[in-house]
């Protein structure tokens, strides 16, 4: 499709998985499109561009996660949708005619689908993961739910999104780091899914499972219907979100959960490897 494209965030450490995960797109996602990537300026992009990935440099010099905040600058305008997905997904379907679908729908933000997790469950889990727990702040879980009353309201997942920039209003960026600072005492490693959740969260419709789930949703004993996961169980969803913890990269024991991609019919590292492999064959150089 024209004037769309795919993109990729991360930073020096995470671009093999990013190299990876660029040619499954092309050759397990039959994608034929552009690809972008986002990342902050310690990084040396240097030989993605002389394949002709378009870069978008933001101002942070090295990775946290909010950068991908700049997702969402009026610079991507440019293009009349995006999708974006983190680098632990394996595509097992073709993003195409995913395009194709989701472009029919309304112009809007489309997030990996609700799993029954509310936004501050997600500001709760990271304040206790990383931080003192949200008994040391009460106060300012008071102000979260003074001024975004939809807090206790199931969220969507930033792992993948589909977006048409245009809906994003003015100043987006801007708001959502000024979020992140007020509320910093709660969300000291600075993720950035709850508070995109607050701000866009009027803007945000879910994906569903025929694009893109959690990759147990896909295991066959799984795949039958489930009223209360909103799962039919006649799904093939197009994209599967792994998790650093059982990300494709990682080497598994076959008894694991995450060990072997069913539709692929292949273990997801084996996948992964080979995909890195045949990176510079599928992306030559253009100089």
């Amino acid at each position: 499709m024209s004037n769309t494209a795919i993109v990729l965030a991360a930073d020096s450490n995470y671009m093999d998985h990013a190299k990876s995960l660029m040619v499954n797109c092309r050759r397990q996602g039959s994608w034929t499109g552009d690809f972008c990537f986002l990342c902050p300026q310690e990084c040396d992009t240097s030989d993605l561009e002389a394949r002709g990935v378009v870069v978008f440099r933001a101002p942070e010099e090295t990775w946290v996660n909010q950068v991908k905040f700049h997702l969402f600058d009026p610079w991507w305008r440019r293009y009349e949708r995006l999708l974006y997905m983190d680098c632990d997904v394996l595509v097992q379907g073709s993003l195409d005619e995913l395009f194709t679908e989701l472009t029919e729908k309304p112009l809007g933000i489309y997030m990996d689908s609700c799993h029954g997790v509310t936004t501050r469950q997600d500001w709760e889990h990271f304040d206790k993961l990383y931080g003192s727990g949200m008994e040391s702040h009460p106060e300012l879980y008071e102000q979260l739910k003074v001024e975004f009353p939809h807090i206790d309201d199931p969220r969507p997942s930033s792992d993948v999104m589909f977006f048409a920039p245009e809906v994003v209003p003015d100043g987006t960026v801007e708001k959502l780091r000024d979020i992140a600072n007020r509320y910093l005492e709660a969300n000291p490693n600075r993720m950035d899914q709850q508070v995109t959740n607050l701000l866009l969260h009027d803007r945000l419709s879910p994906l569903t499972k025929d694009h893109c789930t959690w990759f147990a949703f896909d295991d066959p004993g799984n795949r039958v219907p489930q009223e209360a996961q909103g799962w039919r169980g006649d799904e093939e969803p197009v994209i599967l979100h792994y998790w650093n913890m059982y990300a494709p990269w990682l080497e598994k024991t076959p008894d694991a959960g995450a060990y072997l991609n069913h539709r692929l019919g292949r273990p997801c590292r084996e996948v992964y490897l080979e995909n890195l492999s045949l990176f510079n064959e599928t992306f030559p150089r253009r100089s």
